[in-house]
């Protein structure tokens, strides 16, 4: 397709290009994403899942990614007495590459984000692995995760085709890991809400874990804590203002 045909979403220091279906689409259209109402449509009728009772292994490529995609599963899991592990795989630094201490400023904004999602301490192992290079450091995250993995344990992970490099990679690893071990898997979308046509998911199996309004509250004040992503330094945000609305739900949706 033709630069006309196409816009690209910026991750950091790199960026995806993403080419809608519909050659038609207005540049306004593509950079403002799928409609939430397009999204709210096509999971209107799906069920409502839960993990089984058991802990949760949440992987996150980002700080943040966590809170988006499973925040209120989070919040309503410790809530109920049960153990939440999540692992930070990288720490988000190549977001602004030129912004100091950047590394530091989003395991902070991760630590605030899971102190006002929860009442009670929520475990992270953080990896440390380079932003945007996880691909070349998939042995490490394979053996993190196994190292992590408990009887009767889910494992809720990033949609492996979501169109950001790291969340892809990671979502692979995580698929691989469960078909092998058998663990249930659930995915959660980050950019696909943003960047996919829904009527590409008719045949997939979606769960929609249903929140509480105190779960939507608790998620939604953790999110406002990626100050770093919503308001940074010299530059449009990196999670654009409408994505939000993707994320303040009354339910989460995965991929099971």
């Amino acid at each position: 397709m033709g630069a006309a045909d196409r816009h690209s979403v910026y991750f950091g220091r790199f960026s995806a290009v993403v080419y809608p279906r519909n050659s038609n689409s207005s540049a306004a259209a593509a950079a403002s994403g799928t409609s939430e109402r397009a999204w709210a449509q096509h999971l209107f009728r799906r069920s409502d899942w839960s993990p089984a009772d058991g802990p949760l292994l949440v992987v996150a490529p980002h700080p943040d990614d966590e809170i988006m995609g499973a925040g209120g599963l989070i919040h309503t899991w410790v809530g109920m007495g049960r153990s939440v592990t999540v692992l930070s795989v990288t720490d988000g630094e190549a977001a602004q590459p030129a912004r100091e201490h950047l590394d530091r400023i989003r395991r902070e904004e991760l630590k605030e984000a899971l102190r006002k999602l929860c009442a009670t301490h929520v475990s992270v192992v953080r990896l440390g692995i380079p932003d945007g290079r996880i691909a070349e450091f998939q042995n490490k995250l394979r053996s993190a995760i196994v190292s992590l993995i408990e009887p009767a344990m889910t494992m809720i992970a990033p949609y492996e085709r979501d169109g950001h490099p790291d969340h892809d990679v990671v979502g692979s690893v995580c698929c691989e890991i469960a078909r092998s071990r058998d663990i249930p898997l659930a995915r959660y979308p980050i950019w696909t809400w943003h960047r996919a046509d829904p009527t590409e998911f008719r045949e997939v199996s979606w769960g929609k874990f249903p929140l509480d309004s105190e779960a939507v509250r608790a998620k939604s004040h953790a999110l406002q804590c990626f100050m770093s992503r919503l308001q940074p330094e010299r530059r449009n945000p990196a999670v654009p203002r409408h994505m939000l609305n993707y994320f303040h739900r009354p339910y989460e949706a995965f991929l099971l």
